[in-house]
């Protein structure tokens, strides 16, 4: 049986980014996602094209992009018609309007370049470097009693079932659809089913799966407990191998990042990016 978690959108490659330090990435990562919900029109189309070239340098193209970005379609249409019909500062409420149709289209940026940041970091980073970095930023808190080294055993437990819950939910969802048998009407050699139906069974097959994985995850859980007692995380190294903290220089960049965000976004919110 394949593992769900064996299918990949693109093959990765190594970039400049893989070596930048597992702190700094999630710094940057932190300030990307801030950039995004602070910046205006013009620097959000900036940030856009940044991420789509970074993106497509890790092997991910445009058309694997626009794959990633499917399952959005529900939203990014709710999105779109909630701002068309309810922009009041544009048009009296339930009247269409340019205006919030601009607004709307500003919103989906926003959302699509989120999801481009976080695509990139889960492309250069992995878990290690996130326990690594996490750590890092947190270790102030230590000092006022919080358990930062049990960060590592929290984000592996958390972060590493997530895709054994995926794939197993997938896996006993596939095995429920192949042993149903719907009924099939046929019109000379085509053989049609109803779409009504076929939604209805789709949707009770996805309800099958619910009973059986959560039996699959209590068993888990029970030898869960009995496998980490011992164990935890090392904190101290990421894909880089690094043991010590980010550089001087990609310190300073992320300290420059964080100022140009609290001058433009906090210290002066009456001036725009674009």
């Amino acid at each position: 049986m394949i593992s769900g978690a064996a299918f990949s959108t693109a093959a990765l490659r190594s970039t400049s980014l893989s070596r930048v330090h597992p702190v700094s990435r999630l710094g940057g990562l932190v300030l990307g996602l801030a950039s995004s919900m602070l910046a205006g029109p013009i620097t959000l189309a900036v940030i856009a094209v940044a991420l789509i070239f970074v993106l497509t340098r890790t092997g991910l193209g445009p058309k694997d992009q626009t794959a990633a970005l499917k399952p959005w379609r529900g939203a990014s249409i709710l999105i779109l018609l909630i701002h068309v019909f309810t922009s009041t500062w544009a048009a009296p409420l339930w009247h269409p309007s340019v205006a919030g149709l601009l607004a709307g289209v500003k919103a989906l940026a926003r959302v699509a370049c989120t999801i481009g940041w976080l695509g990139l970091y889960l492309r250069t980073s992995s878990l290690d470097d996130l326990v690594l970095g996490t750590h890092w930023w947190l270790r102030p808190l230590s000092r006022l009693g919080v358990p930062t080294q049990d960060l590592g055993l929290v984000l592996a437990v958390a972060l590493g079932t997530v895709p054994g819950v995926l794939g197993e939910g997938r896996r006993i969802e596939t095995v429920v659809r192949l042993r149903r048998t719907g009924p099939l009407k046929a019109t000379g050699d085509i053989q049609t089913r109803n779409f009504l139906k076929g939604k209805y069974d789709s949707l009770l097959d996805k309800v099958r799966v619910v009973i059986p994985l959560l039996e699959t995850l209590v068993r888990r859980a029970e030898t869960l407990s009995l496998s980490l007692r011992t164990r935890r995380p090392v904190t101290v190294c990421g894909s880089t191998g690094s043991t010590t903290g980010p550089s001087i220089v990609q310190l300073t960049v992320l300290v420059l990042w964080f100022a140009a965000l609290v001058w433009f976004g906090i210290g002066h919110p009456g001036v725009r990016w674009d």
